[in-house]
């Protein structure tokens, strides 16, 4: 039986690493416009780093649908070339090579549920907070990727015509405000000079304005204006406060227990919604096997197409579970992904196991 085990084994771990590095390999070019967009002409290794880090967050997504797709093509093949077949005529039950599925099922598990519970939290918080990070290193390097600057907080923007980098200053600045600080101000105001000293280590910048114009008025209303800012205005202008998405399962369940949480039902919602997605490569172990088999006189299209039922059933009960955490407050919504599969892969199994 070891055999059997290690023969199906050894391909269907070659396929899950493959299949998963192909879908993380497409995932990360299409996200490199919005890591190039979000390092703002920082270093090309802050672009690199926001690429990698929203991809991760996919991980636990990419995992699931990897192992799916890899069993479904791995049984599909044994049930095509009639090997199941013969395993049925040699008198040995299907379960023993669906073991091999249930395996790599436990093992997966046990990596996403800890990506789930601690990595994928640390990710998801990190890549929002590395943007500033990537802001600071161009504001340090003076490579803005541009001549305008957006200013924090506000519809303010700056362009410049020269700058001196080594003093960080600006000349011949223009500066577009559609609300003007005085009302006879028009929205468009030409500045002589822009000082912008950085220190390395500091998280705000300030910004000192000289030889303030009105292009239209010709009015001078300022002869100098400061402003101190953050490097995180500067590269977004809408705050996002720490969510449970941000949180390791520990700190959450911390949280709850101790009554601080201000919503502890999305909380605990958060936990279990956690522990299904951790579940779901050994749910769908036993069902990718009975498709395949399902499949053998089909071919590997029709099988891949019919692992979308699956699938599709998991991500319906997560829509649906989050519209009723809406309505009902009821936590245990977190779980209804988990009880639509079992819904699907229960009578699928009996029927094809039992044949």
């Amino acid at each position: 039986m070891w055999k059997l085990h290690r023969y199906y084994l050894k391909e269907l771990t070659i396929n899950v690493g493959i299949t998963f590095l192909v879908l993380f390999a497409v995932v990360l070019t299409s996200l490199v416009y919005r890591g190039i967009q979000k390092s703002q002409g920082g270093d090309p290794f802050d672009a690199v780093l926001i690429v990698v880090l929203f991809a991760l967050d996919s991980f636990q997504h990419l995992l699931t649908i990897s192992f799916l797709i890899a069993v479904v093509l791995t049984f599909t093949r044994a049930a095509m070339d009639r090997e199941l077949t013969a395993i049925r005529a040699a008198g040995i039950s299907p379960r023993v090579p669906m073991l091999a599925a249930v395996l790599v099922g436990l093992v997966l598990c046990a990596l996403g549920s800890f990506a789930l519970h601690y990595a994928i939290p640390t990710v998801h918080f990190a890549k929002y907070r590395v943007i500033p990070e990537a802001m600071r290193n161009a504001f340090l390097s003076m490579n803005l990727g541009g001549d305008r600057i957006r200013l924090p907080n506000s519809d303010y923007l700056m362009t410049f015509s020269d700058r001196d980098v080594q003093r960080g200053e600006f000349y011949g600045c223009t500066i577009y405000c559609p609300e003007p600080p005085e009302e006879k101000l028009s929205p468009i105001l030409f500045v002589d000079r822009v000082s912008m000293p950085i220190e390395k280590d500091s998280p705000m910048v300030t910004i000192r304005f000289e030889g303030i114009h009105d292009p239209i008025s010709g009015d001078a209303p300022f002869q100098s204006w400061q402003a101190t800012m953050s490097f995180d205005g500067l590269s977004s202008r809408d705050r996002r406060d720490e969510r449970d998405d941000d949180l390791r399962s520990d700190q959450l369940l911390a949280e709850v227990m101790k009554g601080v949480h201000r919503r502890p039902h999305e909380a605990v919602y958060s936990l279990l919604r956690r522990i299904a997605f951790s579940l779901m490569p050994l749910m769908l172990a036993p069902i990718g096997f009975c498709i395949a088999e399902l499949a053998r006189d089909r071919g590997r299209v029709v099988a891949l197409v019919m692992s979308l039922v699956p699938l599709g059933l998991f991500y319906l009960g997560e829509v649906l579970g989050a519209r009723l955490l809406l309505t009902t407050r009821e936590p245990l919504v977190g779980l209804l992904p988990l009880g639509l599969l079992l819904l699907f892969g229960v009578p699928l199994c009996w029927r094809q196991l039992r044949r």
